[in-house]
């Protein structure tokens, strides 16, 4: 895969400053230069999305790219984190099995509809999914004791729980540091992360709309 993009050794602006500004601009300006990169697999969006993917490419010994228009360590709509994970049954206070956990509402409250894989999916891996956030250095459990006696609180896992107290199905978790987790562990796996840069269009093997993706600009 492969990206276009500008070169970081580019020429000051020199035009005069306008009336009232009290200075020039201070960033070098070139439309003109290109860099070309090059990688095993192109991420485009560094939100929880890309970098998953670009953690999950990289762990299997691939050159990973991962592109963002904003700053990796705090973009995309979880960016300033998030306080509750939920749809966690198969955590180890949790009072209600993944396969109760999906079909019950489809059969209580949905007439029997529903993407149920998908839920039931989500409902079997989330635990996991959070204990790999952790082992990232992301904090989710109170071990500071802050909450300790809290009924809401579990004392052997330290886990905090909201909502639903009967099944424990959702945690508080302190989600302001995931975003930070997951960049670096991008950083540790090598990841080449370009930021401030956004991606225009898509670029065809051999230039034919219609072939396989294999880059962008």
């Amino acid at each position: 895969m492969e990206i276009d993009m500008p070169t970081k050794k580019q020429t000051p602006r020199t035009q005069p400053t306008p009336e009232g500004w009290p200075v020039a601009w201070p960033y070098p300006v070139d439309y003109e230069k290109e860099n070309r990169v090059t990688a095993d697999v192109l991420v485009l969006g560094g939100g929880l999305a890309g970098c998953f993917a670009a953690i999950s490419a990289a762990r299997k010994g691939l050159k990973v790219v991962l592109v963002d228009k904003s700053a990796v360590l705090h973009s995309g709509a979880a960016g300033s984190g998030i306080d509750h994970w939920m749809f966690c049954p198969s955590n180890p206070a949790g009072k209600v099995n993944p396969e109760e956990y999906t079909l019950d509402p489809i059969l209580r409250y949905k007439g029997g509809y529903g993407n149920a894989v998908a839920d039931y999916i989500t409902a079997r891996d989330s635990w996991e999914t959070l204990l790999e956030l952790e082992k990232m250095g992301m904090k989710i459990r109170d071990t500071d004791d802050v909450f300790k006696g809290a009924p809401f609180r579990d004392e052997q896992t330290k886990l905090l729980f909201a909502y639903d107290y009967e099944t424990n199905t959702c945690i508080r978790i302190w989600g302001t540091g995931m975003k930070p987790a997951l960049y670096k562990e991008c950083k540790r796996l090598g990841v080449e992360i370009v930021e401030r840069a956004m991606v225009t269009g898509l670029l065809n093997e051999n230039g034919l709309p219609g072939n396989r993706v294999v880059g962008a600009t």
